[in-house]
């Protein structure tokens, strides 16, 4: 008996429980517009280069020329300069009070985040924690949000490696769906059921951490690297912990090069900090175009199954 060609089908994301579209035939669209991204940038025009380090108000070097850097945000989204809360009838208005920081990654401009050394990303994930734990030192802040975005389709507006770690007086919308998930799963953690039952989607694995391709993946290649220990932020890591998945994020970074070409990605960290419920994990999400009307409405259009994606994955060297 012939296999029957796929035509696709809605999954949704146990994380998330958000809808995803799998199909094929969104590939073979005709385009009229073609991916004009420029993923490099300007050197000559960074802040973020050697000698430019006056541009910025540095916290902290790391080495001695220096191999990362946490700094204040410039250009802050939240800052702690914020005029006064008011509701008036209808309308709502919050102060845009918190704290916003930028890790410099790498000196180089063009150094691509997996060829980092180990020892030195192991160092970027401490002072991470050093700058998630600076805004939390602050007790009105409720949730420290930190990411990469990589490449102008992923948000990013310089191209210089570097991290953002941002705090705020709320927590954000996805981590309140996460933590809906797990309360209408009798409170059992749905990332710890995930590394029981996503055998079939597991990328890699060893003792202290394990990347999955989720079900319900929202993008093409989307991972999440989650420590088998359930904690419920980044801070709490251990060394052992830390290497595990400095070596994940660095294997999963290499092979999606291979495998889709240059593009942008965004990796994201979900977390709550004394929350018992919520399981730390980092979300990679490799970016190929932006989103349109059918995501603005909350269903996301997925061209490559997760299954798919482990395929590919475990034939690339």
């Amino acid at each position: 008996m012939s296999e029957i060609p796929f035509k696709g089908e809605i999954r949704r994301d146990y994380i998330t429980g958000t809808d995803v579209i799998f199909t094929f035939s969104r590939d073979k669209r005709p385009r009229d517009f073609k991916n004009e991204e420029i993923l490099y940038g300007n050197a000559e025009s960074c802040p973020f280069e050697y000698g430019k380090e006056s541009l910025n108000t540095t916290i902290k070097f790391i080495g001695d020329p220096w191999k990362l850097r946490l700094m204040y945000n410039k250009y802050p989204i939240v800052n702690e300069e914020t005029t006064p809360s008011e509701k008036e009838d209808f309308f709502t208005k919050y102060a845009n009070y918190g704290h916003s920081y930028v890790i410099i990654d790498s000196p180089n401009h063009l150094q691509k985040f997996y060829k980092i050394e180990d020892d030195i990303l192991e160092s970027w994930l401490k002072l991470l924690i050093e700058a998630e734990n600076l805004a939390y030192s602050d007790k009105k802040i409720k949730h420290v949000y930190t990411f990469r975005n990589n490449g102008s389709i992923s948000g990013g507006s310089l191209y210089h490696p570097h991290t953002q770690v941002i705090g705020f007086t709320f927590v954000p919308p996805i981590i309140k769906q996460e933590l809906e998930i797990i309360k209408n799963n009798n409170k059992k953690c749905v990332i710890e059921d995930a590394i029981q039952k996503e055998t079939k989607r597991t990328l890699m694995e060893d003792k202290n951490a394990i990347a999955i391709a989720p079900y319900g993946s929202r993008f093409r290649g989307l991972s999440i690297i989650v420590p088998k220990r359930h904690i419920d932020y980044v801070g709490k890591l251990n060394d052992y912990e830390i290497k595990s998945i400095i070596k994940l994020i660095k294997t999963i970074l290499e092979k999606n090069q291979k495998i889709f070409g240059s593009h942008s990605y965004n990796l994201v960290f979900h977390e709550l900090k004394d929350d018992k419920d919520l399981h730390f994990y980092i979300e990679i999400a490799p970016r190929f175009s932006s989103f349109g009307a059918m995501e603005l409405s909350g269903i996301y259009i997925n061209s490559l199954r997760p299954e798919e994606y482990v395929e590919l994955f475990n034939k690339t060297n």
